[in-house]
C-alpha cells in the first residue's frame, strides 16, 4: 500500500465507534433544533383564546388610561357584548363568545346597555368595573384597579 492512500485512510481499518467529536457534533444540533423549537411549541400549547384576549383588553384598558393623564381629558372604551373599542386599539370576542360587566354596587352580571362606556377621567381614574368573558366552556373574570386600569384579579 503507498504512502499516500494510508495518508487519507484508504485500506486502513478503522475502528467501530464514533469519536468524540461526532458524538458532541451530533448532541449540538440536537439541543440547537430543541432550543429553536421548543418556545414555539409552548407558546402554541399554552395559550389559550381567552388568554389572549384578556391581553387585548388589558391593553386597550392601559392605552386609554395612558391617554386620559397625558391630555387631562377623559377618554371612554364602548364596551359592547361582542368586545370593547377604545381610543387605542378595539378587542373583538370571536363568534359564540360572550362579555358581561358587573359595575360598582351591582350585585349580579349582565350584558352590556346600548351605547355602554367605560370611562376614565382626566386623572386616569377609571370606574370600578369587572369584566367576564366566556366562550361557553372557558370563562375568565377581569377586576381592574380604578387607579391605573391594571388588571388586579383574573379568577377563571
Amino acid at each position: 500500500m503507498s504512502a499516500w492512500n494510508k495518508a487519507r485512510g484508504l485500506g486502513v481499518k478503522n475502528p467501530a465507534g464514533y469519536t468524540l467529536f461526532e458524538i458532541l457534533l451530533t448532541l449540538g444540533i440536537i439541543a440547537i433544533a430543541l432550543g429553536v423549537t421548543t418556545p414555539m411549541i409552548t407558546g402554541f400549547l399554552s395559550e389559550s383564546p381567552v388568554e389572549t384576549i384578556v391581553a387585548e383588553i388589558q391593553s386597550v384598558a392601559t392605552a386609554t388610561h395612558r391617554e386620559a393623564v397625558a391630555d387631562g381629558e377623559a377618554r371612554r372604551i364602548s364596551v359592547t357584548g361582542e368586545g370593547l373599542r377604545g381610543v387605542d386599539g378595539s378587542v373583538a370576542l370571536p363568534e359564540g363568545w360572550e362579555l358581561q360587566v358587573r359595575r360598582f354596587g351591582e350585585t349580579a352580571f349582565r350584558k352590556p346597555g346600548e351605547a355602554e362606556f367605560w370611562e376614565f377621567n382626566g386623572a386616569g381614574i377609571c370606574e370600578p368595573l369587572e369584566i367576564m368573558i366566556t366562550d361557553g366552556e372557558e370563562s375568565m373574570l377581569l377586576g381592574f384597579d380604578p387607579l391605573s386600569a391594571e388588571v388586579l384579579s383574573d379568577e377563571g
